[in-house]
């Protein structure tokens, strides 16, 4: 057998392997055995949504994205009402950004999400943007971010959760400084990046499930 058609036969293999290895992520989630609790996040992106479906998919919960940076998500209003309808515990979240102003992104939260009292904490979430290329100091973003939490928590009645994602807290070390639950991100392997326990783990960034046509992360609450 040449050089080359064993290349080829090992492409092919890899290919392969490449693929079970692909279609078995889409798939995927952690074992309710030990996790019992688990949900979505969702946000215009992820288009119409079928709540009774995802719900009988196995999410017990649905974060549903208000607003990011300064913009309300058009769907916000619409995947809130259908979750709770649905029988999901639901919160909403706000994907914050380091590129607009804290204020105006406040105004963005407010003006979208209702007082519930029957909700769950909602969630900042704080990553790494490629659209965004500013490089502000430890101190300026620590400062920006209980800007945002102060007013968002007066309005809702409770702390909020930080969704922390790895990339962010090793450059500004939130875990450390703010206290508060965290929802830790991490693809398929338990995160240890946070300087406390987490309380929420996303354990898959594109979990395929009947009742939304696209991926859609999915994460456990801690057992």
């Amino acid at each position: 057998m040449t050089r080359a058609r064993i290349v080829l036969i090992v492409a092919a293999v890899l290919a392969v392997v490449a693929l079970i290895g692909w279609r078995w992520s889409l798939g995927w989630a952690p074992a309710t055995a030990r996790f019992a609790v688990q949900g979505v996040t969702v946000s215009a992106a992820d288009g119409a949504i079928d709540w009774p479906m995802v719900r009988a998919q196995g999410a017990d919960f649905a974060f549903v994205t208000a607003s990011s940076g300064t913009a309300r998500d058009p769907a916000f209003e619409g995947n809130w009402n259908a979750a709770h309808a649905a029988g999901l515990r639901h919160g909403a979240l706000h994907r914050f950004s380091l590129c607009e102003s804290t204020a105006d992104q406040v105004t963005a939260y407010l003006t979208t999400v209702p007082r519930a009292a029957d909700a769950l904490p909602a969630a900042l979430a704080l990553d790494v943007a490629e659209d965004c290329d500013a490089h502000p100091t430890r101190a300026q973003v620590l400062s920006a971010i209980r800007g945002f939490l102060g007013p968002a928590e007066y309005h809702d009645g409770r702390p909020m959760m930080l969704r922390v994602s790895a990339a962010f807290e090793d450059e500004y070390r939130v875990s450390e400084a703010i206290v508060r639950p965290l929802w830790a991100e991490r693809a398929f392997l338990e995160p240890g990046y946070l300087a406390r326990p987490w309380r929420l783990w996303q354990a898959n960034p594109a979990r395929r499930i009947d009742g939304v046509a696209r991926p859609v992360a999915w994460s456990v609450a801690a057992p």
